[in-house]
């Protein structure tokens, strides 16, 4: 009997084995590019930023407003850049909320799309946290993924984007981190709300209810991060007192409009530390 037990016996899960030097590619058929730091290694975890970015624009478009690529060695996380399907008109986009921006109404699952891409990823390296950061299209695609799946997210950035006109149609109750950077002179994503759209306000204000935080939020300084804006032009709230530590900031650029290109460094260095903030 004792021979028979011991014949019977598996060796206890140690967990993932993450291979030392691993691909750079991810995604099958939709492929995404990996950027690792200098430093990479298994016996770490790091955290996964997922970088979406805006209608009819690219991957390596979109990092020219955010310079994460350029961050990835000194700040130390991975970073993922998927591309979007195109449409008729052969631009790029993200199936996110009814106002944006599967104008064809294709009904490709983005959803399950970058759910997969993070599971693979989580699969291929050793990765402590998952946050988003999307412009415009890419900050819709952000919002819908924190409603569907929250439990997969720490942290997303919506640069120009908003959460769904209709709070019914956001299923997911768990909050997450939230940093909703808008100009108010936005006129293709306004910053207030209108019939069929949550502005800059309403949209974290709908996550800063979900982790009951504090109704009114302290005021932090100015920041110049538009060279096209003269001054400190970017006014920065944050709410106190949110569940399980969760971070609900608004950024909000008075004079700033949809674009952000070209951007000062002070913003892509204050978007990438809050992204992989812990």
């Amino acid at each position: 009997m004792l021979l028979l037990v011991l014949a019977c016996a598996t060796p206890e899960d140690s967990g993932p084995v993450y291979d030392p030097d691993p691909i750079v590619i991810i995604g099958g058929d939709r492929p995404a590019a990996v950027t690792l730091p200098a430093n990479y290694s298994v016996d770490r975890t790091w955290p996964l930023v997922v970088l979406l970015h805006g209608y009819g624009a690219s991957g390596a478009i979109q990092d020219l407003v955010f310079g994460l690529g350029e961050r990835v060695d000194e700040l130390g996380f991975v970073l993922v850049v998927p591309e979007g399907t195109k449409d008729t008109d052969g631009n790029a986009f993200w199936n996110a909320t009814p106002e944006c921006c599967d104008f064809g109404n294709t009904g490709v699952d983005d959803v399950a799309y970058l759910t997969a891409l993070i599971d693979e990823a989580e699969a291929r390296y050793p990765v402590s946290t998952v946050r988003l950061v999307g412009h415009s299209n890419g900050g819709y695609m952000s919002y819908r993924m924190a409603c569907e799946v929250p439990e997969r997210l720490d942290r997303i950035a919506v640069l120009a984007g908003a959460v769904y006109a209709d709070e019914s149609d956001c299923h997911g109750t768990e909050p997450v981190s939230v940093l909703h950077i808008h100009g108010t002179l936005d006129d293709s994503v306004a910053y207030d709300s209108t019939e069929g759209h949550a502005g800059a306000e309403e949209s974290v204000g709908r996550w800063v209810e979900k982790a009951g935080c504090g109704a009114t939020p302290a005021v932090l300084e100015s920041r110049d991060y538009l060279d096209q804006v003269d001054g400190s032009e970017t006014s920065a709230s944050q709410w106190s007192g949110c569940a399980g530590g969760r971070d609900l900031q608004l950024w909000t650029a008075t004079g700033g409009d949809h674009l952000w290109f070209p951007t000062l460094d002070a913003f892509k260095d204050d978007v990438a530390a809050w992204l992989v903030t812990d």
